[in-house]
């Protein structure tokens, strides 16, 4: 099966393309511009891969939480390629792909920077049970879901390693890798599971609101 995978929800961006267990990526840390890198690196990997835009069975999006203008991004460019090539677009949640760089068996607690001091943030047990979120919560608040020793992923666990480290946590390594081939991973496993959508159905998750707000009525007219 050969899917590609696009996730725009943080700060580091990608493009995964998985054909059988082999994936080939393309990822950045950018402030503006995905948009324009986004098509572009997928033509890349297929061409890299030596296949072609037919041969592509599902495309894979990091649904979200995440940025807003970031999830817009990703869900559009997913869409249109889906959309052209003709095949289902699968949504994944951007905790979920990067909580799968983990072992199944190691309590992880996955954060995305979510800016003004909060994070988005999931933590699951050795069992894969929930302990806490998805929420849109302080750092402390989600790292006090977790018992030590825990393993603590994703943006956010950069950013807030003092405080993991602290609670008796590890900041996995490459915790900020945006994990685009267990994305396309598990894009593919929904896919086998019926998960696939009309590209234009999909919606982004949002744990916020957002900032933006309409401009009151002034009752001038």
């Amino acid at each position: 099966m050969n899917v590609l995978a696009i996730d725009t929800a943080g700060p580091v961006i990608g493009v995964g393309l998985r054909c059988g267990d082999v994936v080939i990526a393309r990822s950045a840390r950018i402030t503006r511009g995905a948009e324009a890198l986004l098509v572009p690196w997928a033509r890349e990997l297929v061409e890299e891969a030596g296949i072609a835009m037919s041969d592509i069975d599902a495309v894979g999006v990091a649904a979200g939480p995440g940025a807003f203008t970031g999830l817009r991004v990703g869900i559009s460019t997913a869409a249109g390629l889906a959309m052209a090539i003709g095949v289902p677009l699968v949504p994944v949640g951007s905790l979920a792909s990067r909580r799968a760089r983990i072992a199944d068996d190691v309590p992880t607690l996955t954060m995305l920077d979510a800016r003004k001091g909060k994070v988005y943030g999931w933590a699951v047990d050795e069992a894969g049970q929930t302990l806490g979120g998805p929420a849109d919560v302080p750092p402390e608040e989600a790292i006090a879901w977790m018992t030590p020793p825990f393993v603590a992923t994703g943006e956010g666990a950069s950013v807030y390693a003092n405080l993991v480290t602290a609670a008796g946590g590890v900041v996995a390594d490459d915790a900020d890798d945006v994990a685009v081939g267990e994305l396309a991973r598990l894009a593919a496993e929904g896919l086998a599971r019926g998960e696939g959508q009309v590209p234009t159905s999909v919606q982004p998750t949002y744990l916020r609101p957002p900032d933006a707000k309409p401009p009151k009525n002034t009752g001038v007219k």
